[in-house]
Parts: structure tokens; C-alpha cells; sequence
């Protein structure tokens, strides 16, 4: 009977300390709220924006940025013109997704335009990203 309590202690204790160690791991975990397909329409000139966001290393996401008409490319709402890329890691500090990509014009020759600076801000009430420019991003 002895040996059987100090077992069922010893078994408790043992679940415990593992429960302790999993919720020490998941809250030291980055967030996944970044995670997924946002899309924007850019304020500045009216085109669609899209982000493509997968889990990488650490705090570090993929991220794939795409514009169907960049006007830092030469597209005009009226007359059209070229879309633009960028492809690469954004690292996540709380609640902030940042870092920098080369942005590609999409014309004929395809040509880098600049290395562009992205900061995207997670908004938990609206599940939102905002970015520097004022664009709002949703899924």
C-alpha cells in the first residue's frame, strides 16, 4: 500500500513537471498569427497586394510579397504597367513582422528595383496586418 502511494506521487509529480516543461515550450514558441495569405489593396494607387507567409527557422518567416501593378514600376490605375515581387526571411518581435527583401519590377526583362524595407504590425482585436505605408491586410 506504501509503495503503491509513492508511486502515484511519484507519477504525479512526473506529469506535472512534463505539463510544466510543454507550457514553458508553447509560450516561448513565435506566434503563427502572421502565418497564412493577407491581401491589400495599396493606397497609394489602387493595385492588389498579396503576402504569403510560412513558418521558418525560429522568429524568421517566408515571406512572399507579389503587386499586380506597382506604380514604383511604372503602372498607372488608367494605363496599366508592370507588377512587382519580393521574396525572402521577415523576422517577428512580438507583434511586429520585419526585415528587408529585393523588389523586382515584373517587366520584360524582369529587373530589381530596390531592396524595400517591410514592417507589418499584427492587429489581434481585428486580425489585421497594417504596414508601413497605412495598407490594412487581411486574410
Amino acid at each position: 500500500m506504501k509503495k503503491t502511494r509513492k508511486m502515484v506521487r511519484l507519477l504525479a509529480t512526473a506529469a506535472s513537471l512534463v505539463m510544466a516543461a510543454v507550457l514553458v515550450v508553447g509560450a516561448a514558441a513565435a506566434p503563427d498569427w502572421f502565418k497564412g495569405t493577407w491581401y491589400s489593396v495599396d493606397l497609394a494607387d489602387g493595385s492588389n497586394q498579396t503576402l504569403r507567409i510560412g513558418g521558418g527557422p525560429g522568429n524568421s518567416y517566408h515571406v512572399r510579397y507579389y503587386d499586380d501593378g506597382a506604380s514604383v514600376c511604372g503602372w498607372h490605375p488608367v494605363t496599366g504597367g508592370d507588377a512587382a515581387s519580393a521574396q525572402g526571411s521577415l523576422t517577428a518581435t512580438d507583434n511586429v513582422l520585419s526585415g528587408n527583401m529585393d523588389v523586382y519590377c515584373l517587366a520584360s526583362p524582369r529587373y530589381l528595383y530596390a531592396n524595400g524595407d517591410f514592417r507589418y504590425t499584427y492587429d489581434s482585436v481585428e486580425d489585421t496586418l497594417t504596414d508601413q505605408h497605412g495598407n490594412t491586410w487581411t486574410h
